[in-house]
């Protein structure tokens, strides 16, 4: 589970960006979010600060997942990391099937469970998120389609976010202030049991 959890944190990233009307390079660098900041922080403890463990493999994994690397057998431990974060139930080859059937908030949130966390894949969500964006009117639109992809997220493919709505609101110490990282934390917090 924890490689699928990175896997699923890096789609919502690229989901964020494409909603956000950012497009993700097949390099799959999520431009302005930096998952390997985002599992520490969210895990309580500074990204990048100190010399201990977590600040090492966070430093590793933000190397790798600017690189598009995410999927790299040596990102074991900050996969680890996001699998003590966020938990699925729902099987990927399910989820793979059901993106390509459907459109929506439902086809984008299969697309992300479906996800490889390769730079390709992530591309492919945001470009579909992208689409989908567009439809919405306002940034208040966006911020509804940011909350309601959380919830089918939740709600059909059985994601949890083992945080708080206050840990998420503590990632506005390592995210930039701008649209995409508003929407990658609504996403989030729709996660939140």
């Amino acid at each position: 589970m924890a490689s699928s959890a990175l896997s699923i944190l890096s789609g919502i990233g690229a989901a964020a960006a494409g909603l956000a009307g950012d497009k993700v390079p097949k390099s799959g660098a999520i431009p302005g979010l930096d998952i390997a900041s985002i599992i520490p922080a969210l895990l309580g403890s500074k990204a990048g600060s100190g010399s201990g463990a977590l600040s090492k493999v966070a430093a590793v994994a933000s190397l790798a997942s600017k690189a598009g690397l995410l999927d790299s057998s040596k990102l074991g431990n900050i996969a680890d990391l996001a699998g003590k974060l966020l938990s699925s139930k729902t099987e990927t080859a399910a989820a793979q099937k059901a993106a390509t059937a459907k459109d929506g908030i439902a086809g984008l949130a299969a697309a992300i469970i479906g996800g490889t966390g390769t730079g390709a894949s992530l591309a492919s969500i945001a470009t579909m998120a992208s689409k989908l964006g567009k439809t919405a009117e306002d940034d208040k639109g966006l911020k509804g389609m940011a909350s309601e992809l959380g919830k089918t997220l939740a709600g059909k493919f059985g994601v949890s976010l083992g945080a708080s709505a206050t840990t998420v609101k503590a990632l506005d110490k390592v995210l930039e202030k701008d649209t995409k990282t508003d929407l990658f934390k609504s996403v989030l917090s729709g996660l939140i049991k």
